[in-house]
């Protein structure tokens, strides 16, 4: 659940949901370990055990906010991405401490978020670009870094100020794939970055639906809203807080978990590059 604005954390459940019973057994990857997906949305691997608010054929339907439905010492890796910001901070805290619960010793909890301190240093770069000369695609690229940094956590209304910039095509692709990453595609509506004419259906087309279909809806009440922002030294500190060690940031490609590489979770659906260009991957482990 990144800076995009189509990706919403609801609270209710419907569609297709499997309910979860009490507790049920993890399932195991073919190398024999048990894999979890926390809060997977509409990607996820099969080889892993996955759940969602909102279920389907092959995700459990689950509420977050309760405790996780596995017995102890369960998994030897936890996975979450986008999910903690949503979050406050000590709803965050019991999220990862369920995490814990469910980790075997030395089991591995990795955790994907919007990086707060990356989202500074780009609003910070492109504030001193767009000050130094009058040039209309600094200025563009300069608003763009102040949406992606405080719209998500400001926002009433679903898709805020993002969703109003991509509905009046205030956008330059490039930025914006440089930003989001594959979240992108839906706006661009194509692999390769292209030029924001204007232009009747195609994305255009289908932002102007999605704006019907989520402008006036409350973000906060949709858990769209990011309710806590992260950079290293402060996930490193609520990691350590609930019991986690070993704490490590690394690039989307890097793991402890074996055969990472195989399930593409953190890497672009077109290249080798990362899926969320704007995130902070780390690690740390459930201690022996």
């Amino acid at each position: 659940m990144g800076q995009g604005v189509c990706r919403r954390f609801t609270f209710v459940c419907s569609g297709r949901v499997m309910l979860l019973s009490k507790t049920m057994e993890p399932r195991k990857a073919p190398n024999g370990r048990s894999y979890l997906n926390v809060g997977c949305g509409s990607l996820f691997s099969k080889e892993w055990t996955n759940i969602d608010q909102k279920g389907s054929q092959d995700v459990f339907g689950h509420d977050l906010r309760k405790p996780l439905p596995f017995p102890d010492a369960s998994f030897d890796a936890t996975y979450s991405s986008h999910v903690l910001e949503h979050f406050t901070p000590e709803d965050g805290r019991r999220f990862l401490r369920e995490q814990w619960r469910v980790l075997k010793p030395g089991g591995i909890c990795r955790v994907v978020i919007p990086d707060l301190e990356r989202l500074c240093r780009d609003y910070l770069a492109q504030l001193e670009r767009a000050s130094q000369k009058d040039d209309p695609a600094a200025k563009l690229d300069y608003q763009w870094a102040v949406m992606l940094l405080i719209d998500q956590m400001v926002r009433e209304d679903c898709g805020g100020e993002i969703l109003r910039a991509f509905r009046e095509r205030r956008f330059d692709p490039d930025f914006v794939r440089r930003q989001i990453g594959d979240e992108a595609d839906f706006f661009l509506n194509a692999p390769q970055p292209q030029p924001a004419a204007p232009r009747s259906g195609g994305a255009m087309g289908e932002i102007k639906q999605v704006a019907k279909h989520l402008l006036g809806r409350d973000a906060r009440g949709q858990g769209e809203a990011h309710r806590w922002m992260y950079d290293r030294l402060s996930l490193r500190f609520v990691l350590e807080e609930v019991g986690f060690a070993d704490f490590r940031v690394m690039t989307h490609l890097e793991s402890a978990l074996p055969d990472w590489d195989k399930y593409r979770l953190d890497t672009s659906r077109h290249e080798t590059g990362p899926r969320k260009p704007d995130s902070l991957f780390a690690e740390a482990r459930k201690p022996a």
